[in-house]
């Protein structure tokens, strides 16, 4: 008898797919096939990369996130051109409906509850905006997503000054950063750090503010138990279990939470906000004073 040979049949894996609506939102398609504008080809992050807002991150050797990993500036870009274009945004953020509950919520609920402050606060950290004026193939202009994410970081840092009467030290970590973004950050009297002194600086007199955070830079955070985080819910932390569910509890259990109102910008990392603030009972040197620059009047 001849011999009678089959071709087997491919398995087809869908993949799952970057999807751009046409209301502006990136959405994960896991379908062969979907409707959307897809997205330019990009290189796939490999076990050594993670993705972020910015781009992918390469990791370093150890595992743990990179401390530089700076973008070009895209050509053109100065310092007084990114200064005018985030004096706009900010403009815009100021009067929206989150920026007035974010002041509101610090000056009412978290600054000076009950009678006077719960406690000084010393520091604060802005972690992961992604690059001002980085040359990134995106296909939605995320600058100006960073910019409000500035924009919410300086209102955070006025709002404690104001309310406490006291300078505080201010700082932003972001490996994409380059020269003009640190220049940029420095005339608005914020310090550019690499990793991991973004995380050393925070502890209970801290402010931390994570927009669209990685799973690293949560576990980071909540190790360190900063006085106020600015974030997002932690209820998928808390219901999926493992070590993730362990620490999201114990930060949830010392902290009380307020949900913010949505902000209508694309693409923006601001959807679902939360902010977080360690209770009363909670603050291990309440009562304590704490030397900190007194602002000149």
């Amino acid at each position: 008898m001849p011999h009678t040979s089959h071709r087997k049949k491919k398995h087809v894996q869908n993949k799952r797919t970057e999807i751009l609506d046409d209301d502006g939102w990136t959405r994960i398609s896991s379908s062969s096939t979907s409707t959307g504008k897809p997205p330019p080809t990009t290189s796939t992050p490999t076990g050594n990369e993670t993705s972020s807002a910015a781009g992918p991150h390469i990791l370093s050797a150890s595992g743990s996130l990179p401390a530089r990993d700076p973008m070009p500036a895209l050509p053109g870009s100065s310092l007084p051109s990114m200064l005018s274009r985030f004096n706009d945004i900010e403009s815009r953020w100021q009067a929206t409906d989150l920026c007035k509950t974010l002041t509101h919520v610090l000056e009412e609920e978290i600054l000076t509850r009950h009678t006077g402050q719960i406690g000084p606060v010393s520091t604060c950290v802005m972690l992961g905006s992604g690059s001002f004026c980085g040359d990134a193939a995106h296909w939605i202009d995320r600058h100006d997503s960073a910019y409000f994410q500035l924009a919410a970081f300086r209102t955070i840092v006025h709002t404690v000054e104001r309310v406490s009467g006291q300078r505080v030290r201010t700082y932003a970590q972001e490996p994409n950063y380059n020269d003009l973004d640190a220049e940029l950050l420095k005339s608005l009297d914020i310090t550019r750090v690499d990793h991991p002194r973004g995380f050393e600086l925070l502890d209970e007199h801290a402010v931390a503010y994570s927009p669209a955070a990685e799973r690293e830079v949560e576990a980071g955070i909540m190790a360190r138990k900063p006085r106020v985080w600015l974030h997002r819910s932690l209820d998928y932390l808390l219901e999926e279990g493992g070590l993730g569910t362990r620490s999201a509890v114990e930060f949830a259990t010392s902290h009380d939470h307020r949900k913010l109102p949505a902000l209508d910008v694309k693409n923006f990392p601001f959807h679902g906000s939360v902010i977080w603030w360690r209770k009363r009972e909670q603050d291990p040197d309440h009562g304590q004073d704490h030397p900190i620059e007194e602002i000149d009047t």
